[in-house]
Parts: structure tokens; sequence; C-alpha cells
């Protein structure tokens, strides 16, 4: 059984306000259409277990998610190896270690390399658009099953 309650309808956004990328993609977020859920890991702990079940669900050990190089890292974390203890002791002190955001719905969680990561879960792809130049408009109508599309609304073609 999980102990961080996920959602569909829900985005939970796991950053660090230390992280500019964490930052940054936080606007994305909010502008998004779905409920949002953001834990700033600077302000708020969320706890050794939670930790452990991003960990999982990310199929990530901690140090493939942390940024150990970072240049204000402890010395000790560069290059170290530590058990899941050891590395949830360093990122309850070093919050800052966490450069790369987390994005989890329901059970899929991602981390967000770069800005564009996000817009996955906007659940809008162009699969299905035809578009040439030469040809003038384009097309705008789901041409494969099962995609998140939003047609434009039809306007009156009198004003061609």
């Amino acid at each position: 059984m999980s102990v961080f309650a996920k959602n569909k309808r829900q985005i939970s956004y796991i950053y660090s306000s230390e992280s500019d990328l964490g930052r940054k993609v936080l606007g994305y977020v909010e502008g998004m259409v779905k409920k949002i859920r953001t834990v700033d890991i600077s302000r708020d702990n969320l706890g050794n277990t939670i930790w452990t079940e991003i960990s999982e669900m990310l199929g990530m050990p901690f140090e493939d998610f942390l940024a150990t190089e970072h240049p204000s890292a402890p010395e000790i974390v560069k290059g170290g190896s530590f058990d899941t203890t050891g590395w949830l002791k360093i990122l309850g002190k070093n919050p800052f270690l966490l450069q790369k955001p987390i994005a989890i719905v329901d059970n899929k969680a991602k981390l967000i390399e770069s800005r564009a990561d996000i817009l996955s879960f906007y659940g809008v792809d162009s699969a299905g658009l035809e578009q040439s130049p030469l040809e003038g408009r384009p097309e705008i109508f789901s041409k494969t099953e099962k995609e998140t599309f939003v047609p434009e609304i039809k306007k009156k073609r009198s004003m061609d």
C-alpha cells in the first residue's frame, strides 16, 4: 500500500526552492488545468518513507537523482556511496541537492530535467496534426485514437 497519496487528476510537484530549475518549472505547473499539490522540500519535510517510495517510483537510487556534484554539496557526498538511510539524512540536511524537481501523477513519477519535460503532464500532444506551409491552414482535427486533442472552434466562413 502506498503512503504517498496519488491521484489521476492531481499533479504532485516536489522541488527545492533553492533550485533554479525547480522555481522555473513551478510556473509551468501552476498554469496547468489539473489540481496541483506543491511540496517545497526546503520548507516542508516529506518523511523518509515517502522519499523511499518516490525513489522506487522513479526507478532510481538517490545518488542518481540528487545533485551530488553540486558546488555546495558537502565533500562527503561527492562520489560517496551511502545506503538509503544515509541518503535520507543527507537530503534532510541539504535539500538543495534536489536540483531536478519530481512530478507525480497517479502511479507515474518523472524526474524533470528541463522545462519541456513537464509538458508531458499536460496531456496534450500534436499527434495527427498535418500542416503544410504551401497549402494554407493546417488540419486541426484528430487523426488518431484516444488522444487528448482540443479542436479549434469553427468560425463562420463568411469572413474568408
